[in-house]
């Protein structure tokens, strides 16, 4: 207590010696406020913009490119855009496409193997008539391994192989069946006809396939005298078309072609005919057709020569003692079926032992045709 009055009274002489001597306490100078800066004017906020898009950097290593600034792209139009979608389809549809055709491949070879064989006729009979060959011969000419592809061949050209191996096999047809097995089609071939040509005799089939070569014509063979190509080369196992020539249709051709026809003077008032086309059926058809009607009319066991050399001139030799003209062949059948009733009609026909010529071929003013005989004309 007492050091606290000493301590204000000792303050206290202070505050009167100073207000003895005059002394003022001094007084801070009042604070001036701080200027404030003047606030700007307050601007309306600025729509927000979308913000740019990036530009495309081009690549100084492709073709095309130019140094500078980039270029803009430009918009894209609704018809771009169609197009971009429709070659996505369509490049969508080949990739499936792509993905299917490579699982059918892949399927094709693994699943599908050759596990058997079958020989059969043509109407799907068994046992097949092989003819002079026997199964495991065809197997081993068709050249299939077991386990191997299905669809690794081609049908006709095993098919073909097989007609050129074995000559004696007159039709074949190769066929597959899922799902694995491969169907031999078979017909024998039998030696029907005997054509001549300038090294010997080619012994045919019915389907005038090569069946072999000789040098002389075997004995009861049917005779068949063709015109054969210029560049006619027997091979076994290949088949011979005839060549269609008519002497009748031929003939200027063939005398201009030698020169033997003198060139027509021409008169300043002659006017050129016009050219005339003469429709000739293909000796193939023509010897198809006669060979149909021979078999119809019960002729075909008896007649041992067919002559289609000439189509204008067409015969057949019966029995080897009558020879049948039949001209070209128009009216086949009618002209076959008159032959017949002379050949095998004991009452109106011929008699067994004549021997002669039998024509066919004339027709008459009216347009019918009859039948001469011309007898003691050996065939």
């Amino acid at each position: 207590m007492g050091n606290n009055r000493r301590t204000n009274g000792s303050a206290n002489q202070k505050r009167s010696l100073g207000s003895r001597v005059g002394l003022q306490k001094a007084t801070p100078p009042p604070r001036r406020a701080a200027q404030s800066a003047p606030r700007p004017a307050q601007t309306p906020p600025r729509p927000q913009q979308a913000p740019p898009r990036p530009q495309s950097q081009l690549n100084p290593q492709k073709p095309g490119y130019r140094p500078g600034a980039p270029k803009k792209q430009r918009r894209v139009t609704q018809a771009e855009q169609l197009r971009r979608r429709r070659r996505r389809r369509i490049l969508g549809v080949l990739a499936v496409l792509a993905v299917l055709a490579a699982a059918v491949l892949l399927s094709v070879n693994l699943l599908f193997k050759v596990t058997a064989f079958r020989i059969e006729n043509f109407d799907r009979t068994t046992p097949a008539d092989t003819g002079i060959y026997s199964s495991e011969d065809i197997l081993n000419a068709l050249q299939i391994e077991q386990d191997s592809n299905l669809f690794g061949f081609s049908t006709a050209a095993k098919a073909q192989q097989l007609s050129q191996a074995l000559p004696y096999l007159d039709r074949v047809q190769v066929d597959i069946q899922l799902p694995g097995t491969v169907v031999v089609k078979v017909e024998p071939a039998t030696e029907r006809f005997a054509v001549p040509y300038d090294g010997g005799w080619a012994i045919l089939s019915d389907r005038l396939k090569i069946l072999r070569l000789a040098d002389s014509r075997p004995d009861g063979m049917l005779s068949l005298s063709m015109t054969l190509n210029d560049t006619f080369d027997p091979q076994v196992g290949s088949t011979v078309e005839p060549a269609s020539y008519n002497s009748l249709l031929d003939a200027p051709e063939q005398a201009a072609a030698s020169g033997d026809t003198a060139e027509p003077t021409p008169t300043p008032t002659a006017t050129a005919a016009p050219e005339v086309v003469y429709l000739q059926t293909p000796a193939p058809e023509v010897l198809q057709t006669l060979l149909t009607e021979l078999h119809e009319k019960n002729l075909f066991d008896g007649i041992t020569a067919v002559d289609i050399a000439d189509l204008s001139r067409i015969s057949v030799v019966y029995q080897d003692r009558i020879r049948v003209v039949l001209g070209n062949d128009t009216n086949m059948e009618y002209k076959l079926r008159l032959a017949a009733v002379a050949l095998t009609d004991p009452d109106q026909g011929l008699l067994p032992a004549d021997r002669g010529t039998l024509d066919v071929s004339m027709t008459e003013s009216d347009g019918s045709i009859k039948a001469y005989f011309d007898p003691g004309t050996a065939p």
